[in-house]
């Protein structure tokens, strides 16, 4: 990982405080709108978390990315302790509280994608569900330059359910550029009231 601020954050402590304004210029660099990401106590943006971008920004966006959260996603002010798992080809990192508990896991894989279908995602997904009830966001980004062509996004309910006893809801959502081609795809779960 040399010389990034993740390298100096783990080398000195481990842990890290979620800062809001960092929260705040992720969503203006990845297009994401939700009133959630602007407030005091903001809640981070879905793939926030992933791999680096927390710490660095987005200049090292994963082709894929699987954002996992375990209760409600983390918030300015949150301390956390980051640990990170090197692959030959993919990262995983876990974020736990004071109390040990593990709040949040991003595993990675690849280089090079396009911050701007990334956000499209999430922020479809976040402006239809809700950004404080995201359990889960997995996107996978196809070979595509989004600077080319105009971009819409969909996205259909494709199971409800209960787990750890909550009622939750999987959507699969689709970028696709005015050509019809698809530009990236993404798999969330969110918590619904009950």
């Amino acid at each position: 990982m040399g010389g990034t601020d993740m390298d100096t954050m783990l080398q000195a402590s481990g842990q890290f405080t979620v800062d809001g304004e960092r929260i705040r210029a992720f969503a203006d660099a990845t297009g994401c709108t939700h009133q959630a990401y602007r407030e005091d106590n903001a809640v981070v943006p879905p793939t926030y978390l992933c791999g680096v971008d927390a710490l660095t920004g987005v200049h090292d966006v994963p082709t894929e990315r699987d954002c996992r959260f375990f209760g409600r996603p983390p918030r300015a002010g949150d301390q956390l302790t980051v640990t990170v798992r090197d692959g030959a080809h993919d990262r995983l990192t876990e974020y736990r509280d004071s109390d040990g508990r593990l709040v949040a896991d991003a595993w990675t894989q690849g280089g090079g994608a396009d911050v701007a279908i990334v956000g499209l995602l999430a922020d479809h997904a976040t402006g239809w569900l809700g950004a404080e009830s995201l359990r889960r966001f997995r996107t996978r980004q196809l070979d595509f330059d989004s600077g080319h062509e105009p971009l819409s996004c969909t996205g259909e309910v494709v199971q409800e359910y209960t787990a750890d006893g909550e009622a939750r809801v999987d959507v699969v959502l689709t970028a696709v550029g005015e050509s019809g081609r698809v530009a990236g795809r993404a798999w969330a779960t969110f918590a619904r009231a009950a």
